[in-house]
């Protein structure tokens, strides 16, 4: 009775183990390098927000440049498509369903600005003489690694006026920082974590199992 009883316990565990759900990464980043454009844009979980730090080493030239404000860039909904297909990233993310067309976005209204409007809320990026831009940091309070503002899964695409010129998939967990711009690879680490502690779970389970149908 007391090794059916153990059985029994080592199967419960098993299953809880395949039904834990993994935690929400911390970190993350696009890696952008298409069309001449090399960019990194990085986020971070930090007490206050997400610290977005981004950084351009080539591409973003005034040449290119066609409004005299910079190129905007955005968190989009979607991952990019095959053969680096930027159009295949949908529209901004905005959970909030905000209508941008009706007033732009207000830094000091968040309330007023899409979720993913990097460059409404923060600044657009302003082309140099030899396209590069030098780094900065900002915390956004807007975006998460979870929840309705999550941006695990989703893109950045920079654009030039609306043309959509470049971008990449957000890479969280073990895989950050990894360039990943030709659509259909790995937008977050993590996932591939919990899919594999899900398996080991299941296969637990799975033993443990066999094992009571032959100790019964």
């Amino acid at each position: 009775m007391q090794f059916k009883n153990l059985v029994a316990a080592l199967a419960i565990a098993g299953l809880a183990t395949a039904q834990t759900p993994a935690a929400a990464p911390t970190k993350g980043s696009a890696h952008i390098n298409m069309a001449d454009i090399d960019a990194t844009i990085s986020f971070e979980k930090v007490a206050t927000g997400v610290n977005v730090t981004v950084t351009v080493a080539k591409g973003l030239t005034t040449a290119l440049q066609v409004l005299p404000s910079g190129f905007q860039y955005h968190i989009h909904e979607k991952p990019v498509g095959p053969n680096n297909n930027c159009t295949a990233t949908g529209g901004h993310q905005n959970p909030t369903k905000v209508n941008y067309n009706t007033a732009p976005c207000d830094p000091k209204n968040l309330a007023s600005c899409e979720v993913g409007d990097l460059a409404g809320k923060h600044g657009n990026l302003n082309g140099t003489a030899d396209g590069k831009v030098a780094s900065f940091s900002y915390i956004d309070t807007q975006i998460t690694f979870d929840g309705d503002n999550s941006i695990v899964g989703r893109s950045v695409v920079i654009h030039n006026n609306v043309t959509r010129i470049a971008c990449a998939d957000i890479v969280t967990g073990a895989a950050t920082g990894g360039n990943n711009t030709t659509g259909g690879g790995n937008t977050g680490g993590d996932k591939d974590k919990s899919s594999a502690t899900k398996l080991a779970g299941s296969l637990v389970l799975s033993s443990m199992v066999a094992l009571m149908m032959f100790a019964f």
